[in-house]
């Protein structure tokens, strides 16, 4: 352990390379405290794989540290950070990750989304549904509106960011959100979903459509 911590402070970037993936296969808190140094180094390849391996290691320490390279200035480090941390808390990482929407770039967002979409879990609705709303981006928007219809599923939450998603001025957020509306499989849904029938936009109106009659023809079933 102590030999592949100082390997980390080598000057072949390479060498530092081979070291963080080696600290990443060890695992171990003290594995994330030789690693923690890394995030600072100077070549983005280096702290890229100081990411991953952190997030290999998983666990409460590693969050905390991986927390920390959601500051990098590079953006591909901190879209490789959101990645990490669900590797590293899955549910527990959702308070992390949420502040990632703080980012000044669409793509950590975006990314970041995706992350709280595959952990699944209905911690994530009411992060997802203040993005399908809130966001300065349409395509994080529209982003948060489509996933909140896969984890929202019966989900009361869901319902009142995207009923207000049917108001956004990008029509793609308001077809997301019409989509979802029929997988969330409420009644409050349901009604959200018929206002659609009046969009502006013939695209949302003929999706609003297709939707409400096979959220109708479910309840049938």
């Amino acid at each position: 352990m102590g030999a592949l911590g100082t390997m980390l402070q080598d000057k072949d970037p390479e060498i530092r390379l081979k070291a963080a993936e080696g600290l990443g296969r060890v695992g171990g808190p003290a594995s994330v405290a030789a690693l923690r140094p890394g995030l600072g180094d100077r070549d983005l390849p280096v702290r890229l794989d100081v990411v991953a391996a952190l997030g290999r290691i998983g666990g409460q320490l590693a969050m905390v540290v991986l927390a920390e390279s959601l500051k990098d200035p590079d953006v591909q480090v901190r879209v490789r950070s959101v990645e990490a941390l669900r590797d590293a808390g899955g549910v527990a990482a959702i308070p992390l990750l949420s502040k990632a929407f703080g980012d000044r770039e669409e793509s950590v967002r975006l990314q970041t989304a995706l992350m709280l979409k595959s952990i699944g879990h209905r911690r994530v609705v009411p992060v997802l549904g203040k993005a399908a709303v809130a966001d300065n981006s349409a395509a994080v928007r529209a982003a948060a509106a489509e996933y909140l219809g896969i984890v929202g599923v019966r989900d009361p939450r869901a319902v009142g960011p995207l009923r207000s998603a049917l108001a956004d001025a990008d029509p793609a957020v308001r077809l997301k959100a019409v989509t979802s509306l029929a997988f969330v499989q409420l009644p409050a849904a349901r009604v959200a979903l018929q206002r659609a029938l009046n969009d502006p936009d013939d695209a949302v109106k003929a999706k609003a459509t297709e939707m409400l009659g096979r959220a109708l023809a479910r309840e049938l079933e």
